[in-house]
């Protein structure tokens, strides 16, 4: 009998809130995500698999679906508790065995070229900086002899059936949904959310400073899962939901809107990321403006692709600007 996955939410303390894990009791206990590592979200998910008879050291698989640390920080304290091994697609395994290293090189990458070029102040950069070197004390890496991998091409057997994996860039380059066609089941993760999920700017995997174009990507992916059927959603965060075409439209539609008014923002001669996030995003709290310059990152290469800006490059910072009509 196939079964559908059971939702555990777990406390972040972020402003994103809670974090959805994801249980299957039968044919074998498999949890989907892990939520961050802190004694909230242990005890959270602990209580969560107690009342269905589970303890950590039962389960058989943990399947992580990107690396951000509040899908696996509690991974490698599930595997000391047990004998669980830890899946993960082959392009996130690095992320788990070496954390540490790979989170030092992206915020090298940050603090080092990326902000500045952006145009933004210390006074910013500072802020953003501090909160993301503690992200460290919230995830722990895996022993890699516990890490198994899938690829994009595999099934993934849960709950009774088997879902086909799908890679989604564009929030993360490593984040993979889940798919069951029978039942017409979507485990989304952090691809389709109620809220437009921030398209993180990741240091290039080449060491260059050649940065991807993730909102783009996002868009590319939301294309793939509007042509599923799917009749239930389980995201990431938020409770699960249905009608998945509907909200890919507000968010296409959202994203439009938003990048229309960062156009009318560079033609009234606002040129640099650091001039546009105060205006664009003042709401956000200084500490995590970086998920709104992430945003507006986005806007100025969809605006690129569409040949409505053009970029210039002085003293490392770039500049950007809009054509005439």
């Amino acid at each position: 009998m196939q079964a559908a996955p059971i939702r555990i939410e777990l406390p972040t303390g972020l402003p994103v809130g809670t974090v959805n894990a994801y249980l299957f009791t039968e044919p074998e206990p498999v949890l989907v995500d892990t939520g961050l590592k802190s004694a909230e979200s242990l005890a959270a998910l602990q209580a969560g698999l107690a009342k269905y008879d589970l303890a950590m050291a039962d389960l058989a698989r943990v399947i992580v679906s990107h690396h951000h640390v509040d899908h696996f920080g509690l991974a490698a304290t599930i595997a000391r508790a047990g004998n669980a091994e830890i899946w993960v697609l082959e392009s996130t395994y690095a992320w788990l065995v070496d954390f540490e290293d790979k989170w030092r090189k992206r915020l090298a990458y940050y603090s080092d070229y990326l902000l500045e070029s952006f145009g933004l102040a210390s006074e910013a950069i500072e802020p953003i900086l501090k909160y993301m070197a503690t992200v460290q004390d919230v995830c722990e890496t895996v022993p890699a002899h516990r890490v198994k991998t899938f690829t994009t091409e595999d099934q993934l057997s849960m709950g009774g059936a088997d879902w086909k994996v799908l890679h989604t860039p564009g929030h993360a380059s490593t984040l993979t949904c889940f798919y069951q066609p029978d039942l017409h089941h979507f485990l989304s993760t952090d691809m389709l959310l109620p809220l437009t999920p921030t398209p993180i700017v990741e240091r290039p995997v080449d060491g260059t400073h050649r940065r991807g174009k993730p909102l783009l990507q996002y868009l590319s992916s939301l294309e793939r899962v509007e042509t599923l059927e799917v009749d239930q959603v389980f995201p990431g965060h938020g409770d699960p939901f249905t009608e998945h075409r509907e909200l890919i439209r507000h968010q296409r539609e959202r994203i439009q809107n938003r990048k229309e008014e960062c156009l009318q923002h560079l033609r009234k001669g606002f040129k640099t990321l650091g001039e546009l996030l105060p205006i664009m995003y003042a709401h956000y709290p200084p500490a995590f403006r970086f998920a709104g310059l992430w945003m507006i990152v986005g806007y100025i290469d969809l605006l690129e692709s569409e040949g409505k800006v053009f970029t210039e490059e002085k003293d490392g910072v770039w500049s950007y600007h809009a054509y005439r009509d």
